[in-house]
């Protein structure tokens, strides 16, 4: 039985078809539930995230395109429209995969730690409901091992890619409790979510949000635990805030020396660490000059991300060559533990074929056969019983005239010996 991976990402398929196969939380229990009770697979661990969602099972691999179809089926799609999208990897490379996504490098965020967590949880979830056993155990087990090593030994988390985390850590960088200052978000865009969350992780409480559409404002500051502010009002009350980051779709900038100048007054210069995000640009560049005024670019932060990125480059490097290590462990630990069960069943079978033969020999000592006819016979059984099996493949062997498997056959029966004697 092969180690199986059927999955589909961000990098396979489009953001639509990727929300219409996920799993919630909710969902992943009776899904694995009927995976077992209609016989698809004996243990399943199913991965579900905003990025992947992927099946892990044992089986043989035309179990694969099985379950493209009762994926397609659990979410009602046609499955002609998901085909395309599937990816597939079957044992070493079932393997190698897992490794690759548990340590962030399968990623749209190169390195991203979130993954980890993410990964453990669908174990968790596999194992609360009985569907996994030996082999997505073991699976599983080394993966974990691989990501802590490579979490360990090598600096692929440390190097923020993303602007909004960017902009947190300069944020730090200015104040020495971030978690003491009053901050506002100008948007509610992907940019305002993601620096919603960063300043969430790093001890921020006092977050305002303003928005030209308040509903939208008001939804994300319910998400996030924020308050909203009129958008009418941001003039007015920029003097409260310490951090700023705006990313809207504005023709014009939003914040402008005009409004800034009176704020910092209030404020008694206090300083106000500002990040744009947007383009066209929501801060006009002349605010920057104002004396205690921090304001970073795209360009600015940009910069430090791309050197980031090549700093986890670097990194995933490292990364890679300590999972091909790993996988050259797994797939050596796996054939050897084959090859012990392999060993295991062979000396049952022969037992088993023993102790037939001797029992029936017992029967007939005390039916009062002799012993010697007895023994003549027991031995002739077990022999019998021994090589039928293997004569029968011997035959074929030499009937399909092949070489390799024969000389193979030679080696497993002992027989080198009798070829060399005279």
């Amino acid at each position: 039985m092969n180690l199986l991976v059927l999955g589909i990402n961000h990098e396979s398929a489009p953001l639509e078809l990727r929300e219409a196969i996920a799993f919630s939380t909710d969902q992943i229990r009776p899904a694995l539930l009927e995976l077992r009770s209609t016989g698809l697979c004996s243990e399943a661990v199913i991965l579900s995230t905003c990025n992947r969602t992927e099946v892990i099972t044992v089986g043989q691999p035309d179990t694969l395109s099985v379950l493209e179809s009762w994926l397609a089926a659990h979410h009602r799609i046609e499955h002609a429209l998901l085909k395309p999208h599937f990816y597939h990897f079957i044992e070493a490379d079932a393997a190698r995969h897992m490794m690759r996504v548990a340590c962030g490098l399968d990623s749209m965020v190169l390195g991203e730690p979130q993954i980890l967590g993410q990964v453990k949880t669908a174990f968790e979830q596999a194992k609360t409901h009985d569907a996994v056993s030996t082999r997505l155990h073991r699976l599983f087990q080394s993966t974990f091992e691989v990501a802590k090593q490579v979490r360990t030994e090598t600096e692929i988390g440390q190097h923020l890619i993303s602007m909004p985390a960017a902009a947190v850590r300069l944020a730090q960088n200015l104040f020495t409790q971030l978690s003491d200052c009053h901050c506002l978000l100008v948007g509610v865009g992907e940019m305002i979510q993601l620096s919603a969350k960063q300043l969430q992780n790093a001890g921020v409480s006092q977050l305002t949000i303003t928005n030209r559409t308040e509903t939208k404002a008001a939804a994300l500051a319910q998400e996030a635990g924020a308050r909203t502010l009129p958008l009418e009002q941001l003039a007015t009350h920029l003097e409260n805030f310490d951090v700023i980051i705006s990313a809207t779709g504005a023709n014009r900038p939003l914040i402008t020396p005009e409004m800034v100048e009176p704020a910092l007054k209030s404020r008694r210069h206090a300083p106000i660490f500002m990040v744009d995000l947007a383009v066209p640009r929501d801060i006009h560049p002349e605010v920057g000059r104002l004396r205690d005024i921090y304001l970073y670019s795209l360009d600015d932060l940009q910069n430090i991300v791309s050197e980031n990125l090549d700093q986890r480059k670097f990194a995933a490097a490292d990364a890679e060559s300590i999972i091909n290590d790993a996988i050259d462990r797994f797939v050596r630990n796996e054939k050897t533990r084959a090859g012990q069960n392999l060993v295991v069943s062979y000396r049952r079978q022969l037992e088993a074929i023993k102790s037939e033969a001797l029992e029936k020999a017992l029967v007939r000592l005390e039916q009062g056969d002799d012993p010697e006819e007895l023994l003549t016979l027991l031995a002739n059984q077990i022999t019998q019983k021994v090589a039928h099996k293997p004569s029968v493949e011997l035959r074929r062997l030499i009937s399909e005239g092949d070489t390799t498997d024969l000389i193979t056959a030679r080696q497993l029966l002992g027989l080198e010996a009798e070829e060399h004697q005279p």
